[in-house]
């Protein structure tokens, strides 16, 4: 007969040491709070920018009925939670200064980060959970997420999936009726969120894999057991679903092809990736990987895939690392399937903040896993911090250029709006104004991770009416702009003029302002102040005539 042995006992924590785990606990949680501070606090500064305008109008114009049971006019998409919230904001506070609307997306940004670092501690432990928190807080590619309004869905939905998996984990640690009203509330907040963005539909699918994760006698046992609270709400998301493809009809858009697919699982693989997909810009010449950048790509997230998997595997938390690759993977699997790339995808990173939670727990269980061998644990939790410390570093400086243009996209916005205000119901010249503003480099191969003002699809009267109420004739012109701003580059807004032009239209009445400095300041984030757009710079204000 086979010698039986005795079961390990796990020694139980003392009133103390809880104590002590908790108040350890709260000073990560304080330090977290202040990390998204820094890299996001300037945000309250930032005016509307890109699609703010149009998204704000329309729903400002429509009831809430109206936003709640039917889709808008125009849209591809039905987030009817994120437009009621939209209406909110202008109902309770006015809505038409924009550091409410930046307030909430910053205090959306905190919150995620926050149960992130909640939701990792109860797998991982204190210490991993705090690295995987800051990571998140830092994620190089979701500053438009936070950074622009109309990103807003983006943050709710990954608020409603994280809200899920914590309210899920409370329900499991408590038994009879308190656990149940946890997981009632975790199932309410499961089926709350493809109201807010349409990957939301992958909440249950998200709750299924979180089951697998942390099954200790089964994985199929366990979902057995679960299948009553799933069934729930993998029905609301299958209803969801159905009316999202085929309840109403939805403007005519590119076919997306399978090299779009291709191309934004690729896009995927870099963020997957990301410290070291970074470190191509530093290793290797910048022409040729412009002229590489997709292989280059593919062979490196390979590799460091790879390389960060069997990390995972010599710590013996393989199942845990591929898990959270796994979620990351699900929740951008919408965007891969029906986004084309150019055009969408490499234009907007913010479609990746929901798969930033997993990513970066993925990398911020690195040291644990080098702490874990069996040979070497000093080695390998050391080179896991290095990678965090340089990952960190690298993260930081991107969010503050991007940080920089952003105030250099406001401050044009702003510019407009002030012109406006001094000069309510003239006919407006803008002269020279940013639709957009980019490095001359990325610190990434593939996309764009510029900053966006007004583009060029949108007219500046959507703009002043978001921000003062009211719309007025404006016109915008390009004439003789400077693109060159020494460390970026600008995008001008409108069709192209001469002086002669401007001369005509100052002579019939028209408020002319030349947005750009004439001597524009080659100014850069770490030596000076972002001082191109001022509202006294350019063409003097004129008016000839009453307004028209």
């Amino acid at each position: 007969m086979p010698r039986k042995t005795k079961r390990e006992v796990v020694p139980q924590a003392t009133p103390h040491q809880k104590q002590k785990a908790n108040l350890v606990f709260a000073t990560i949680l304080l330090g977290l709070l202040v990390e998204v501070l820094v890299l996001y606090g300037p945000t309250l500064r930032f005016s509307f920018l890109l699609d703010d305008s149009y998204d704000l109008v329309v729903v400002r114009h429509t009831s809430y009925w109206e936003l709640l049971f039917q889709p808008l006019p125009g849209f591809s998409y039905y987030r009817p939670l994120t437009f009621v919230l939209y209406k909110l904001v202008h109902d309770l506070w006015g809505g038409t200064e924009p550091w409410h609307y930046h307030f909430l997306s910053v205090l959306l940004h905190l919150l995620n980060t926050l149960l992130l670092a909640l939701l990792a501690r109860r797998v991982v432990g204190s210490v991993s959970a705090a690295l995987s928190a800051s990571l998140f807080a830092a994620f190089p590619f979701a500053y438009q997420a936070v950074q622009i309004v109309c990103a807003l869905p983006h943050l709710l939905v990954t608020s409603a999936m994280l809200a899920t998996l914590v309210l899920w984990e409370q329900g499991r640690e408590q038994t009879g009726h308190t656990g149940r009203l946890w997981r009632c509330a975790a199932m309410v907040v499961a089926l709350a969120a493809p109201g807010f963005h349409e990957t939301g539909v992958l909440s249950g699918t998200v709750v299924i894999l979180w089951i697998v994760l942390r099954s200790r006698a089964g994985w199929r046992r366990a979902l057995l057991v679960e299948s009553g609270w799933l069934s729930v709400v993998l029905f609301g998301n299958s209803i969801f679903l159905f009316f999202w493809f085929w309840g109403f009809d939805k403007p005519e858009s590119r076919p997306v092809t399978l090299l779009d697919q291709l191309k934004n699982l690729v896009f995927w693989s870099q963020a997957a990736t990301y410290p070291l997909t970074r470190q191509l810009t530093n290793l290797v010449d910048t022409n040729w990987l412009a002229r590489h950048a997709w292989q280059a790509v593919i062979s490196t997230a390979l590799i460091a895939g790879i390389i960060a998997l069997l990390y995972h595997a010599f710590g013996t938390q393989l199942r845990l690392a591929l898990v959270t690759l796994a979620l990351s993977l699900l929740v951008f699997l919408p965007a891969i399937f029906f986004l084309p790339y150019h055009g969408y995808l490499e234009d907007g990173p913010r479609l990746l903040y929901p798969a930033a939670p997993a990513i970066a727990t993925f990398w911020g269980l690195v040291p644990q896993a080098g702490w874990h061998w069996r040979q070497g644990r000093w080695l390998g939790a050391t080179l896991g911090i290095l990678l965090i410390i340089v990952t960190l570093t690298q993260s930081s400086a991107f969010l503050k250029q991007r940080t920089t243009l952003a105030l250099l996209a406001s401050c044009a916005q702003e510019t407009v709006v002030e012109v406006a205000r001094a000069n309510p119901g003239w006919p407006l010249v803008i002269v020279n104004a940013p639709a957009w503003l980019a490095l001359h480099y990325y610190e990434y191969p593939l996309g764009h991770f510029g900053m966006n003002a007004q583009p060029e699809y949108l007219g500046f009267d959507a703009l002043l009416e978001v921000r003062l109420g009211w719309r007025q004739p404006v016109q915008s012109l390009v004439v003789e702009p400077t693109l060159d701003q020494g460390w970026y580059t600008i995008g001008p807004h409108g069709l192209p003029g001469n002086q002669a032009q401007l001369n005509a239209l100052r002579m019939s009445g028209w408020v002319i302002r030349n947005i750009q400095s004439a001597n524009p300041a080659q100014a850069h984030p770490e030596k000076d102040s972002p001082s191109l757009y001022s509202p006294d710079d350019g063409i003097p204000v004129s008016k000839t005539t009453t307004p028209q």
